[in-house]
């Protein structure tokens, strides 16, 4: 198919990007060369193919504008196409099977259930690697490939900054694997069910199992460190756990528990979740 009129990375800058609905979530630049993650927002690095005339679509209005989870959606659609249609409909969580409540032997943020899923995956080969946030210094997060289950289990707890998770896609699929867990936030998880729609839909050899997480908002990072110091007094490199629940931030360094009200956190909110 010859180049149309196709938005690009001129329509998702224009309606996404400036606007500040980004979400960070990494899909554009997963399987596009010409793209790279800024601090908060992909960037062109490079003369997008689009702009050029007489050239092959990557897809339909581009890859990077067609499997952002920020432009125009059809959920209906994508739950058709990869849930289950035997399962309970509900207005608020969509199809599911069955809900269930459990803790593992392993301590995580909430019961440790999905590093503990991440764990059995790889064990018994139902996963040939799986995608997790890693927190780094300075109380930042990057995404990771791995199939190692000690380092697995080392990125269990919550991170709460924003971390690109489907960036890594691309790089897993071209390192050969075929069966990929994905951990993610919702727009993170619509993210990867736009690109299996789009681009995979005719690979069936990649399978995409995502572990979906409850998220309220992920948080600036530079803005979180900052806005912590000022608060509670605190450098958050040190902090070994961080906790929001019941309208509270608690942070725990050394055995000590700092706390403050979530509410106080507002500004530093990525503009995407509002």
């Amino acid at each position: 198919m010859l180049k149309g009129r196709s938005k690009g990375f001129e329509g998702l800058n224009v309606e996404i990007i400036e606007k500040n609905l980004c979400s960070y979530c990494g899909a554009c630049v997963s399987f596009c060369e010409h793209l790279e993650l800024g601090p908060d927002a992909p960037v062109l690095k490079e003369e997008c193919s689009l702009d050029k005339e007489g050239v092959l679509k990557c897809s339909e209005n581009g890859t990077c504008y067609d499997v952002c989870p920020m432009t125009e959606t059809d959920i209906e659609g994508l739950e058709k196409m990869f849930l289950d249609s035997k399962g309970i409909s509900d207005e608020h969580f969509g199809i599911y099977k069955k809900l269930i409540a459990g803790k593992t032997a392993i301590e995580g943020q909430d019961g440790g259930m999905v590093t503990s899923m991440l764990v059995a995956g790889v064990e018994k080969e139902l996963f040939d690697c799986v995608i997790v946030a890693e927190r780094v210094d300075g109380y930042n997060a990057v995404p990771k490939i791995t199939a190692d289950v000690e380092e697995i289990k080392k990125t269990k707890g919550t991170k709460y900054v924003q971390c690109p998770m489907v960036s890594k896609i691309g790089e897993a699929v071209k390192r050969g694997k075929r069966k990929i867990a994905v951990v993610g936030t919702p727009c993170e998880i619509r993210a990867v069910r736009k690109i299996q729609s789009v681009l995979l839909k005719e690979v069936p050899q990649i399978e995409i199992t995502t572990i979906g997480l409850f998220c309220f908002e992920s948080f600036y990072h530079d803005k979180f460190v900052s806005k912590t110091r000022e608060l509670l007094g605190i450098d958050l490199s040190s902090a070994s756990k961080i906790q929001i629940a019941k309208g509270e931030y608690e942070v725990t360094v050394n055995g000590n528990r700092y706390k403050t009200k979530i509410t106080h956190l507002e500004e530093m909110v990525r503009a995407s979740c509002r």
